[in-house]
């Protein structure tokens, strides 16, 4: 696999698609890059169904991946994250096609927004977040945090200085 590797590396141009590349040397590319950052579609893109499985599938914004997009992802892996805040926007059909025509009736399953929404759905024990940490000013997180969290959330200052002297 690593010879492999090393002609696709040396190759000037018409390099093998990353799909194909990577089921030719899936011990060599989850020894060398054992952590993947990939989007959900990604994954369905670039890696066949018979790339070896993750240890560990995670999805942050979960609010934002719809069901449709997670699958793929999560049946590649043998254990599951999902972290999210429902009371965040769900995924956005903008550019989607609709089809004003489509009725559902009263006996259809309808799926769910999310795959936050599903594994709330599923009834998979929920974590709460206890601290937040991006938010720059604190007025940017300070309006959520009483709103929505009962000022439970722990924030941490900003990246500017807080403490100006230290005493020794």
């Amino acid at each position: 696999e690593m010879g492999i590797l090393q002609r696709e590396l040396n190759r000037q141009r018409g390099h093998a698609p990353l799909r194909k590349l990577f089921g030719r040397i899936p011990t060599a590319v989850t020894r060398l890059k054992p952590c993947f950052l990939m989007s959900p579609l990604s994954v369905a893109q670039y890696l066949d169904v018979e790339f070896p499985p993750f240890d560990l599938v995670a999805f942050d914004e979960a609010s934002q991946i719809p069901v449709w997009d997670a699958i793929g992802a999560i049946a590649r892996g043998t254990r599951l994250i999902v972290v999210g805040d429902s009371r965040q926007l769900p995924p956005t059909n903008f550019f989607g096609k609709t089809d004003d025509e489509e009725v559902a009736d009263e006996n259809s399953v309808q799926d769910l927004q999310s795959i936050l929404d599903e594994c709330r759905a599923a009834q998979i024990p929920p974590l709460d977040l206890k601290w937040h940490y991006r938010s720059r000013h604190e007025s940017l997180i300070a309006f959520s945090n009483r709103s929505y969290y009962d000022n439970a959330l722990l924030t941490f200052p900003s990246g500017r200085k807080v403490i100006t002297h230290v005493l020794v």
